[in-house]
């Protein structure tokens, strides 16, 4: 697989989508990805299929954590797959550092709209096992 570098329209939707995610803004999320999506669950496995299920998620990671993730390079792969290389910290309530880490993020986007989100490895677009 080769990656080359994301245009600047995408790099600003990406901005755009950690952005929302990051102030739990849950309208311009909503303005990001259409009303039927695939969403992977990074706390309870699965996936989510709507954006109130995306909310739920948010609702239920923020009772016991609470995750701070920044882009750092946005890529295309051959399949023209957003891969998105970010730095993700992870805090539990009373303030102690639980993880700092690079997390991959691979978007399929589908008429602009971010419709499915997974976590993959570095090197592969395909999900992790």
């Amino acid at each position: 697989m080769t990656v080359r570098p994301a245009p600047p329209e995408i790099e600003a939707l990406v901005g755009r989508l950690y952005d929302a995610v990051g102030r739990r803004d849950f309208e311009a999320f909503r303005g990001l990805v259409p009303g039927r999506l695939e969403w992977a669950d990074l706390t309870r496995g699965g996936w989510l299929d709507s954006p109130e299920a995306v909310l739920d998620y948010w609702a239920y990671n923020d009772a016991s954590i609470r995750v701070e993730t920044t882009p750092v390079e946005v890529w295309l792969d051959d399949e023209d797959h957003v891969l998105v290389d970010s730095n993700q910290v992870i805090w539990n309530l009373t303030g102690r550092l639980w993880s700092d880490f690079c997390v991959r993020h691979c978007y399929t986007l589908r008429d602009g709209l971010f419709w499915r989100m997974d976590v993959v490895s570095k090197g592969d677009s395909e999900p992790s096992p």
